[in-house]
C-alpha cells in the first residue's frame, strides 16, 4: 500500500512539473510570480491528501466540493499531459524536418482549453448508464427453471462524489428488468460515506427472488473493509469471501475475495483459487464473482461464467482500453475462455478517480441464463 501511494505521488508530481517547466515557466520572466505559481503547483500535487482529510472530517457538502475540485483537476491534468506530449512530439518532428519554430505564448492556453473541453465531455459521459444484455444457454439448470435473469452491479464507488444519482440509475434498470438475482462485483463503496445509511436503505430496495450477493473489491480495502462489509450487509447483500453457496438447489454462486485482502491481513494468504474451484460440485451451473478479471489457465473449465468489474473499460478509449487488455483478460464485455467457461467484465457504474470517461460509458449487465434442455451451451 505504501509503495502504491509513493508511486502515485511520484507520477502525479512529474505530471505537474512537466506542465510547469515546459509550458508555464518559459512564459514568466518575473521571479516572484514564478515562485507563487510553483507553490500553487505544490498545493495541487498535495491536494489528494486534502481530499482524504475532508472526506474524513469535513461535512458531506464540503467533502463533495473538495472531491469535485481535486478529482476534476486530476482529470484535466491527465488530458493536459496527454495533449502536451503529442504537441511536443509534433513540434520536435516539424523542427527537425522543416526547421520551423512555434510560439509558446498561446500554446498553454490552447492545450488547457482543449483539455478542459475534453474533460467536460468526459464528465457528462459519466451521467448516463448503458445496459449490456447477454444471454447464455446452459444445460445445467434444473428442468423446472426456464431462465434466470441476473443484474450485475459493479464499481459504484459510493462516496463523496458518487451517490444517490448513481443508485437511482441502477434502480431504474432493476425496476424495468425485474431480475431474479442481483450481484455486486466489488468497489460498491469508496470513501467515508456520510450518507451511508441513506445509501444502504436505497440499495436494500433492490430485492430479488433468488437473493442478493456481493464480493469486495480493492477500494473497500483501501477505505476500510470492516465498514464496507457492514454497509454491504445493511444494503441487503449476502457477502461471499472465498466461499460458495447453493442457491435453492438451482445454481452455485462463488464469491472470490479481492487479492488486496492479503495486504490488510483480511483473508487467508495461502488461499488457492484453483484448488477451491475444483472442490465445488459440477452438478449445477457455477456463477463466479471476482472483482478483478484475472484468470489462471488451470481455473478455466471449473466455472460456467465469471462476472467481474474493476477495469472501468479503461476509462479513456482507445489508450486506456489497450492498457487494460494488456493487464487483464479483457477490458469489457463478454469473452469465451474455453472449456465451457465465459467471462463478462462490466465497465462499472461509477468512477474511482476523476469523474470522467471517454467513449467508455458506465454500464450494468443483465445476464440471462436460459435452460437449453438438450442443446449444447451457447451464448447470444
Amino acid at each position: 500500500m505504501l509503495w502504491f501511494i509513493l508511486t502515485f505521488f511520484l507520477i502525479y508530481s512529474l505530471m505537474h512539473f512537466y506542465i510547469f517547466y515546459t509550458k508555464i515557466s518559459p512564459l514568466i520572466s518575473e521571479k516572484k510570480l514564478k515562485k507563487i505559481l510553483f507553490v500553487v503547483i505544490l498545493i495541487l500535487i498535495s491536494s489528494p491528501i486534502f481530499l482524504r482529510y475532508a472526506d474524513k472530517y469535513a461535512s458531506s457538502q464540503v467533502s463533495y466540493l473538495v472531491a469535485l475540485f481535486v478529482l476534476f483537476w486530476m482529470g484535466i491534468l491527465i488530458y493536459l499531459v496527454f495533449f502536451s506530449l503529442i504537441w511536443d512530439a509534433f513540434k520536435w518532428f516539424i523542427k527537425k524536418i522543416f526547421n520551423c519554430h512555434f510560439s509558446k505564448n498561446k500554446e498553454i492556453f490552447f492545450l488547457f482549453f482543449l483539455s478542459l473541453g475534453f474533460s467536460i465531455y468526459s464528465y457528462l459521459e459519466t451521467k448516463n448508464l448503458e445496459l449490456i444484455h447477454i444471454k447464455i444457454r446452459s444445460c445445467k439448470l434444473p428442468k423446472s427453471v426456464k431462465k434466470i435473469k441476473i443484474l450485475q452491479i459493479s464499481d459504484l464507488h459510493l462516496g463523496p462524489l458518487m451517490g444517490m444519482d448513481k443508485i437511482n440509475l441502477v434502480k431504474e434498470v432493476w425496476e424495468k428488468e425485474k431480475p431474479d438475482l442481483v450481484v455486486s462485483t466489488g468497489d460498491l463503496v469508496d470513501g467515508n460515506m456520510r450518507k451511508k445509511d441513506e445509501f444502504a436503505e436505497k440499495l436494500k430496495e433492490l430485492k430479488a427472488p433468488l437473493g442478493k450477493y456481493a464480493i469486495l473489491g480493492n477500494h473497500e480495502y483501501y477505505r476500510g473493509w470492516k465498514q464496507a462489509i457492514d454497509f454491504t450487509q445493511k444494503a441487503g447483500f449476502r457477502l461471499l469471501k472465498d466461499e460458495f453457496i447453493d442457491v435453492e438447489n438451482i445454481l452455485y454462486i462463488v464469491g472470490m475475495d479481492d487479492k488486496t485482502c492479503k495486504y490488510f491481513n483480511a483473508c487467508d494468504s495461502n488461499f488457492d483459487e484453483v484448488s477451491f474451484l475444483r472442490e465445488i460440485p459440477k452438478d449445477k451451473f457455477i456463477l463466479l464473482l471476482k472483482h478483478q478479471p484475472e484468470i489462471k489457465k488451470e481455473a478455466i473449465g471449473l466455472f460456467d461464467i465469471m462476472l467481474s468489474g474493476h477495469t472501468h473499460g479503461g476509462l479513456y478509449k482507445p489508450l486506456g482500453a489497450i492498457i487494460m487488455k494488456k493487464i487483464y483478460e479483457t477490458d469489457r464485455g463478454l469473452k469465451y475462455l474455453g472449456k465451457g467457461s465465459y467471462l463478462f467484465v462490466s465497465k462499472g457504474v461509477g468512477t474511482g478517480g476523476p469523474p470522467m470517461r471517454f467513449l467508455t460509458p458506465p454500464d450494468v449487465g443483465i445476464i440471462e441464463l436460459i435452460n437449453c434442455k438438450n442443446y449444447e451451451n451457447k451464448v447470444e
